[in-house]
């Protein structure tokens, strides 16, 4: 999700390439990112992005800079064609004379390392003529005066809405950024039904559990069982973790052969109700497929009296409360009556999939997905350090600091990698990549963000994404290079708009699957033309190979 002022520049084809210069000299500073693509073309109606027009092979601008701020320059972009008049023609000498002119308008420029430095090379134009028509000179992105305030506004609402996950509501941050006057957020309240985690309650989980050993289980079932394809089963456990007794099996010997089964190749640890750990049932299955068997289970607490609680009153309590959002008057309308809270939908949907095991997790963390971070933080805050888990996260936030003139597909940078089992050096990391984004235009680099991750740990099998539903990916042609499954939790789709059918379209070319609030939407790739699926409110139809929105529910 983005805000702020938006510019535009189109980059038709481009690859980024970090490092020297080809010959670095006393003007070009020694470490630039650079670009090349076949036409950069420009729509300079930003007022926070300066133009500096030349001539195709002059060193001259056009136009005088007028006294800036050098602490105001986010980045410097010279903009050259790679078409040589001449063999014996020298693009450095004159980048370099480029460089001096700047340089001797603003010199505090010259060694300033706070500031990003990319070349533009294009390869588009083939004789003087047409090169003529090429932009050349440079182009100086302003940074936001607004930004700093925003990014610290943003902090503040992540934290404010991690504080309300764990039950402490702490606003003074907030209330204190809005009571300046510099923010562009407002306070709003209503009477809402607030949902927390409860602190001491846990459920208990099933480890041990690999394929192998599930082989030879299911074999051993069935011998049990009289060769049956699908077997059904009820275990219970002690607040131990120890088997005790298996229901409707009536046979006292079959049920003891069978819990020794189970204690020998599966672990059971107890759930835990208000900070004490507590019996267990397991509810199993296990299905013969055509790659061999495979089980799913849901693990229950049995809390006092025996009695079995419902999953969503064990985790979550329940009050009517006045409460408070925080709302951007940039972006939204505000009004009375148009107060909406923010589903939590993350926490929802890695509850009930905690089968994902072994996956790299790439959540966006760019502007307004605050809420859905705070959900993102506090899950993991309860669950990261377990050993079965996900360790694996990359953070993306559509490039940092780089001007939208150069981002490439692809290419586009932002993108925090880590593995690790602390939830403090998670909470760090996304900290960092949300400050270092900059809010820019609204496409996102989601797919960059998979690719660069799975680089770097190749084991993973799956991908767990989370993302802005409104914000669709710029990479979405990178889709068919990924070749393990997507799994999608969309934030945001609880207005009448419903999902963004990009992200229909790419979950079916992945073979992966969506995510909302109450749906798992599975086998998106088996839909045919005209065939159509409801999710949530809304009806989709795959029309000319793509899913399209038909209809919404009133």
């Amino acid at each position: 999700m983005k805000q702020g002022i938006l510019f535009v520049l189109s980059v038709i084809i481009g690859v980024v390439v970090k490092g020297q210069t080809e010959a670095p000299t006393k003007s070009m500073p020694s470490y630039v990112s650079k670009v090349v693509t076949k036409q950069l073309i420009i729509e300079d109606w930003d007022t926070n992005m300066l133009i500096l027009e030349m001539s195709f092979n002059g060193s001259i601008p056009k136009h005088k800079l007028d006294k800036i701020p050098i602490s105001r320059i986010a980045s410097v972009t010279l903009a050259y064609s790679r078409y040589r008049l001449s063999e014996t023609f020298n693009q450095i000498d004159l980048n370099n004379k480029r460089m001096d002119m700047l340089f001797a308008q603003l010199p505090g420029l010259r060694n300033n390392t706070s500031i990003d430095w990319y070349w533009a090379e294009q390869t588009g134009c083939l004789d003087p003529t047409s090169c003529q028509e090429y932009f050349h000179g440079f182009i100086i992105q302003l940074k936001d005066p607004e930004l700093g305030i925003l990014k610290e506004a943003e902090i503040a609402l992540l934290d404010y809405y991690s504080s309300i996950y764990e039950g402490l509501r702490d606003s003074k941050k907030m209330d204190s950024l809005i009571a300046t006057g510099k923010t562009t957020y407002v306070k709003q309240c209503d009477t809402m039904t607030l949902r927390t985690l409860i602190k001491g309650n846990k459920l208990p989980k099933a480890r041990s559990w690999d394929k192998d050993k599930i082989e030879q289980l299911s074999k051993a079932l069935k011998t049990e069982f009289d060769q049956k394809d699908t077997i059904e089963m009820t275990i219970y456990a002690n607040e131990k973790g120890e088997y005790e007794y298996m229901e409707n099996i009536e046979n006292i010997d079959r049920n003891k052969r069978v819990q020794r089964l189970f204690r020998n190749n599966f672990v059971i640890s107890p759930g835990k109700y208000e900070k004490k750990k507590v019996p267990s049932k397991v509810a199993l299955k296990i299905f013969k497929s055509k790659n061999g068997y495979k089980m799913s289970f849901m693990a229950y607490p049995i809390v006092k009296d025996s009695v079995y609680m419902d999953l969503d009153k064990f985790l979550y309590l329940s009050q009517v409360e006045t409460v408070c959002d925080y709302l951007d008057t940039s972006i939204v309308k505000v009004g009375k009556g148009l107060f909406s809270s923010t589903p939590d939908i993350v926490i929802k949907v890695l509850d009930r999939n905690k089968n994902w095991k072994n996956c790299l997790v790439a959540t966006d963390v760019t502007a307004s997905m605050y809420p859905y971070l705070a959900q993102f933080q506090m899950w993991h805050k309860i669950n990261l350090e377990t050993n079965t888990g996900n360790h694996d996260f990359i953070f993306f936030n559509d490039g940092d600091n780089k001007p939208n003139i150069i981002k490439i597909t692809g290419q586009v940078g932002g993108l925090y990698y880590l593995n690790t089992s602390s939830y403090e050096t998670l909470s760090i990391t996304m900290k960092k990549a949300m400050l270092r984004g900059n809010g820019g235009d609204r496409p996102e680099n989601n797919l960059e963000a998979v690719i660069e991750g799975l680089k770097k740990n190749p084991s993973i099998k799956e991908v767990v994404m989370i993302a802005d539903n409104f914000a669709t990916p710029r990479d979405l042609e990178l889709i068919k290079t990924i070749k393990v499954p997507i799994h999608l939790i969309l934030c945001g789709i609880h207005t009448s708009k419903g999902i963004n059918p990009a992200y229909l379209n790419m979950i079916r070319a992945n073979k992966g699957s969506i995510h909302t609030m109450n749906q798992d939407i599975y086998d998106l790739s088996k839909f045919t033309e005209g065939q159509s699926i409801k999710i949530e409110n809304n009806t989709y139809r795959l029309i000319k190979g793509e899913f399209v929105k038909v209809s919404t529910d009133k």
